[in-house]
């Protein structure tokens, strides 16, 4: 039982991959030196108030229909038309959209999810319980390719209740299946007769959902329109009502390169870039940057079952050896955000454990000496043989951010005595060390779920799947991983995080780097909760305004 919960975690891990993440550095924005922005949107600012539009950004529309799309440009405006049952807030915490409460059967095996009264389809149709049930089996017809589905691979069956309830069936328990809840609900009144497989048919161009925007108008070259919904079920109940701004352009681009260069020319108000292009924006006074982690994890995998890093203790010791702060300020240009733990930054999980206990600089020393090395012209050596202690770290060399990443990292340790050689592989070579087990240390990425199920790089079941690249079992931390999908008291999940934390930060397996940062590029003329996270880049929209 325990082997097919497992199995069934990983399946259910959407979007997480072992990642090569092929980057480059040395992008250079066009029109820098050019304030473009500056002195252009000197408007006072009285406080939110309705009215104004903004222009954002998609590249080509596969379809408007967001369980097929499988372009994030066009899922994430079109969050401003659909919505989930939960969202996840900037601690990783589900909170209820669509749903006003979610019950787990005490054999774990059933979800009933009750709907919130007065919601209505943009069409004025009531949400019912069939739209939600229509949803799940929308994402999990194989021909529809929905990127949703793989989160949901654990659904048994799914059938509407009583009192606009829907029942949720599990294969095998459980208990963070709401975080893979957020998928965007669609209406089966509009979209039953219709193939959402062909993404080009009439309706799913034409969308209709729940949200704060309402669908206006698209053509393939000029973009999407959107309005404001001023029959919103979630606007407020103050007289200035949510959402204020009252139109929403999405401008349609070939790549991303080309919105960023609309929005150095003022074409476009908003866009999301990553690390390589948002570095150059860095200390601009003429524009807003709000930088947020990405899903992009990156760490050092350590081989546990042979040479020098089989010994806990001196993996201990290297991890404390490892500045990480001073790691992203030389490597990553300080546009990453440490970590510890394959976790996003602010999760309520990293908040169990004081992780900052386990990557001690005195303590590493100790754990060095402890284990027979002493320092003999700044190097540590074996008090048994005088042979130096070193290492061999392997690193994909497409990658240039990782290349430089291993660089700082072989300097730092060199520092505190220890020699490291940065092995360039392509990355087809790193795996295949990785799997014939030929080297000390390898630099590695995850892109990580929304879900934090952690099995994928702990459980022993996903030594084969070549996920866990540490090849590490314990069977206390198998054991930990099972129960804490099988448990859904809080109070007691967190204690089985809390434990589990600690024996993989104990027993060292990998060691964690940063998360490498995302960043929303803002003119100046928008204001309000600009609140972009990893789980929404228009976070917060709604409470978004532009001074009139």
């Amino acid at each position: 039982m325990a082997k097919s919960i497992r199995l069934i975690s990983l399946l259910i891990i959407t979007g997480l991959m072992l990642s090569a993440c092929t980057v480059n550095l040395n992008i250079k924005s066009n029109n820098q030196v050019e304030d473009i922005y500056e002195g252009k949107y000197d408007v006072l600012d009285k406080g939110p108030e309705k009215g104004g539009s903004v222009r954002l950004f998609s590249t080509p529309v596969d379809t408007l229909n967001p369980i097929v799309t499988n372009n994030q440009y066009v899922q994430d405006f079109l969050g401003l038309v659909f919505e989930g049952l939960f969202k996840l807030d900037e601690k990783q915490q589900p909170v209820p959209v669509l749903a006003q409460s979610a019950v787990t059967s005490a054999d774990g095996l059933k979800i009933t999810i009750t709907l919130k009264n007065g919601i209505k389809w943009h069409d004025g149709a009531p949400l019912q319980s069939g739209d939600v049930v229509f949803s799940i089996n929308s994402i999990l017809d194989t021909k529809n390719g929905s990127v949703y589905a793989a989160g949901l691979q654990n659904i048994a069956s799914v059938s509407a209740g009583n009192n606009n309830s829907v029942v949720i069936s599990l294969k095998q328990p459980d208990a963070l299946m709401i975080y893979s809840l957020t998928f965007p609900i669609i209406p089966i009144h509009y979209y039953n007769k219709e193939k959402l497989s062909e993404k080009s048919s009439k309706k799913n161009l034409a969308p209709i959902g729940t949200g704060p925007y309402t669908f206006v108008s698209y053509d393939a070259k000029t973009g999407v329109k959107l309005k404001a919904n001023d029959n919103w079920w979630n606007k407020g109940d103050s007289e200035l009502t949510t959402p204020y701004i009252q139109s929403v352009e999405v401008k349609i681009f070939q790549n991303t390169g080309k919105a960023t260069n609309a929005f150095q020319s003022r074409d476009v108000d908003v866009v999301t870039t990553d690390y390589s292009e948002f570095k150059n924006y860095i200390g601009r006074t003429d524009i807003s940057l709000k930088r947020y982690p990405s899903k992009n994890y990156e760490f050092l995998s350590l081989n546990i079952t042979k040479g020098p890093m089989a010994n806990k203790s001196l993996r201990s010791a290297l991890a404390g050896f490892i500045d990480k702060k001073k790691l992203i300020d030389t490597a990553a240009y300080g546009i990453a955000v440490p970590a510890e733990l394959p976790l996003f930054p602010n999760s309520w999980i990293n908040q169990l454990v004081n992780i900052e206990q386990y990557s001690d600089l005195k303590k590493s020393k100790q754990l060095m000496t402890q284990n027979g090395y002493v320092l003999s012209h700044n190097k540590y050596v074996s008090k048994t043989n005088s042979k130096a202690f070193s290492l061999k770290l392997i690193v994909n060399q497409e990658n240039e951010l990782r290349v430089n990443t291993a660089n700082a990292i072989a300097a730092q340790l060199a520092k505190n005595g220890i020699t490291v050689e940065v092995e360039k592989l392509t990355w087809e070579n790193v795996q295949n060390r990785i799997k014939s087990g030929a080297y000390d240390m390898a630099l590695l990425g995850y892109k990580i779920s929304t879900k934090p199920d952690l099995s994928f790089a702990y459980s022993s079941d996903n030594i084969k799947t070549g996920l866990n690249t540490a090849k590490f079992s314990n069977p206390v931390v198998d054991g930990y991983l099972q129960q804490i999908l099988s448990q859904p008291d809080g109070e007691k999940q967190k204690s089985l995080y809390t434990n589990l934390l600690k024996t993989v930060l104990d027993e060292r397996p990998y060691i964690g780097l940063y998360f490498i940062n995302n960043s929303l590029l803002c003119s100046k003329n928008i204001k309000g909760a600009v609140n972009p996270n990893i789980w929404n880049s228009y976070n917060d929209f709604s409470q978004w305004y532009v001074p009139q």
